[in-house]
Parts: structure tokens; sequence; C-alpha cells
């Protein structure tokens, strides 16, 4: 069976997660990825955070699967021309430093696409190119900031919080796949490649939605509302008998489907209630009826008459809950990779499925290098070659000490 992105080749200078998070992707689709390793440490993220197994960073593990790994020392001249090879005949370069920093490195879009017309050039900054912050560093925390998004995540007046997970990285990896994609579907109609750059400002900014729907309508700014939707009522977190789950009401039909699940029928007729413009108006008095009902049942008495009634409900699961949640099983999501040091693995499988090309976890996450003298090989490089860049340090090949 073909693979959707089978023999494109990327090119992948980024590090982190943004870049990272998206590259990964691509590979699990079939792309070729070539993660290109500075050294002599590589990817940062190799020696980042709290959790190691045995020596080997749970970050870098989470990232950097279904990819090949060349360690390369950029400081050196004869480098130049091992990164002018792979350029020549890759599809997608993708890079996520600051501004002016790929240029310096000899990296840059005007450079690169001189060797390749085809090329596309993909950049993942915080930022973007232009503008009194392009220069600026930036990762999640700083963008979930300046995006308003971290001003809208917290309890009603309290301070305001990061979401509870690195969504500004995500985001812009999954944008800056989109923007590969697209990049490679104009190539094939113009025949030319291009630059892309994803700003993760932008592509975050760009999830405020319902935010600025009721901000440009209204004029009112948005302000945190804890676990509670900001455009309709109810639809938020209530606590049951024994934990806490997240249920209501999004369309003229969903909010009798709710009413009967919560066995309050009469509320369908309450004129306090009769819309949603009413109920979130008097949320607070519909929720002191609600929190006192949700209390009389379990979560597993709440999840079956509210999937009797086709109301929207969900159990507020714990990480290690949702691994074992049944329905993460039957999509398949949990899976495993051999790693050549660590063994088996878990991994998260690609979460779009296609029934002609689909995707999946090709390769463990690399070692650092472990592909240098492979990817060299193919690129035309002589064995007595591949031995001299890794004796001098041009090169890390595993096994082989440099000595000069």
């Amino acid at each position: 069976m073909h693979e959707a992105l089978e023999g494109i080749r990327v090119v992948d200078f980024t590090r982190h997660m943004s870049g990272p998070y998206g590259t990964l992707l691509l590979g699990d689709f079939g792309a070729d990825v070539v993660k290109v390793e500075s050294m002599p440490h590589g990817d940062p993220t190799r020696t980042m955070g709290t959790a190691f197994v045995d020596g080997e960073s749970g970050l870098f593990l989470i990232w950097n699967r279904s990819k090949r790994s060349m360690a390369l020392d950029m400081r050196k001249p004869e480098s130049a021309g091992i990164v002018r090879r792979l350029v020549e005949g890759a599809d997608i370069l993708a890079e996520n430093f600051r501004p002016g920093v790929a240029e310096s490195m000899g990296l840059g879009y005007e450079a690169m696409s001189a060797l390749n017309a085809r090329l596309i050039y993909l950049s993942i900054t915080a930022f973007g190119q232009t503008g009194p912050y392009a220069r600026a560093p930036g990762t999640d925390p700083v963008v979930q900031a300046m995006s308003g998004v971290m001003s809208l995540t917290g309890e009603a007046g309290r301070d305001a919080v990061l979401v509870g997970i690195p969504v500004a990285d995500f985001t812009s990896a999954m944008v800056a796949v989109q923007g590969a994609l697209l990049g490679l579907l104009a190539r094939e109609r113009t025949g030319r490649g291009q630059r892309v750059d994803v700003p993760m400002l932008a592509a975050l900014a760009f999830g405020l939605t319902t935010r600025l729907a009721t901000y440009w309508g209204s004029g009112k700014e948005p302000q945190r509302e804890g676990s509670s939707h900001s455009a309709v009522a109810p639809y938020q977190r209530y606590r049951a008998k024994d934990g806490d789950i997240v249920a209501g009401a999004w369309t003229l039909d969903s909010w009798p489907r709710f009413c009967t699940a919560v066995g309050l029928r009469e509320l369908v007729d309450d004129p306090r209630f009769a819309d949603n413009i009413a109920r979130m108006k008097n949320r607070a008095a519909l929720n002191q009826i609600l929190d006192a009902a949700f209390l009389q049942r379990t979560v597993a008495e709440w999840e079956h008459v509210f999937h009797e009634a086709t109301a929207l409900f969900g159990p507020v699961l714990t990480v290690p809950q949702v691994l074992e949640h049944p329905q993460m099983k039957a999509l398949g999501l949990v899976q495993s990779v051999n790693h050549p040091k660590l063994g088996t693995i878990p991994q998260l499988a690609p979460p779009i499925f296609m029934s002609d090309t689909p995707g999946g976890i090709r390769r463990p996450p690399p070692m650092f290098g472990e592909h240098s003298a492979e990817v060299l090989g193919e690129l035309g490089y002589s064995s007595a070659e591949i031995e001299r860049f890794a004796g001098t340090g041009v090169v890390h090949v595993p096994g082989v000490t440099a000595h000069g």
C-alpha cells in the first residue's frame, strides 16, 4: 500500500516541539524526514525536561519518531557541501530558528531556493518575519500570553493561567503541516516552490474564534469563564457524586435533550431559560439547580442517561484514565514502537485516519546521528569520505570517535 507522502523528502532543521511535532506527522504519512542535528549535543530537547528513560529524554521521544537523524557540525566548512546535496534533492526544508539565524548559518530561503527552485521552505517562528517582535525569542508560554489565550484561561476573578498542554506549540505544528502540504499542492500547479511562514502568534490567535465573535459582535472584552463555555449555557464542568463531568446544550434541539437527561423537563418551559441568551443571562440561577441535581448520581450513571438522551456529555478524565479509555482503545490510538536502546516504548498514533493511504509509526525516535552514514551514502558519498567526515568531526557516526 502506498503512503500519502511517499517519495517526499523533508530536510528538518527544527528543534524543541513546534517544528519536530509537525515533521513527525509528515513522517508518519510516508515522508522521508532527515532530522539534521547540530553537533555536539543535537536537538536541545534531548537533554530537556524532568523525565528520562535510561538517559533518553521523554520529550524527545514523544516528538521525534518516524525520522532519521544525521548529526552535522555546521561550524565546519565541509558541512556546507553536505547540506547542499541534502537540499538539492529535498521537497521540504523545515526550520524554526528566529528570523535571521538561518541566514547567518547559510540556510536562508534565498540561498536554499537558489539550490532547488522546487523547494518548499517552511519556517516556524514565534512572531513572524517582520514587526517589532520579529527577532524576539518566544516559546509556548510567551505565545500563550501574547495571543490572548492566557488571559482567557482560568477562573473568573483569579489569575490567568497557562493551558494545560503546550497549545501554541501544538497549534503551530499542525498549521505548519497544512502550510507544507499547501506548498506541495501549489507546486503541482506552478512547478515552483515557495516560502511558507507560520508565526506561532498567528496560529494561536486564529483559534480565538468564539471569543472574537463575542468581542466583535458586542464590543465587550472577553473574560475568563473557568470551565464554562463562553457563548452557550449550560455547557461546563459539573460535580457528580464521585467525580467531575462536562455536560451541556449546544443547539436549539439539544436543550430539551439535556433537560431530559438531567431529569428536569420542567426547565424546558421555564421562561428564565427559554433560549440561550436567557440561559446565559440567568446562568447563576440555572447552575444552582443543576449543581444540586448532578450531585445525585455517579459519573457512570450520568454517562448512561446522557447517552440514552443523545445529549452532550463527557467525564473529566485524568491522563492515565484517557490512555485506558475504551474509546481510545477502539481507535487504536495508544501504540508502541521498538526503540534501538530502550526496547518497546509507548507512542500515540497519528490522529488522521485515511482509508487508502493511512499513516502510521514508521520509525522509532532516532538516536543521535543514528543515520548519518546511511544518509550520506544515499547522497553519493563514498565509504572513505564518510569515514573521513566522521573522523574529522564533520558528522557524528555512532561508534566512530573523531580525532580532529
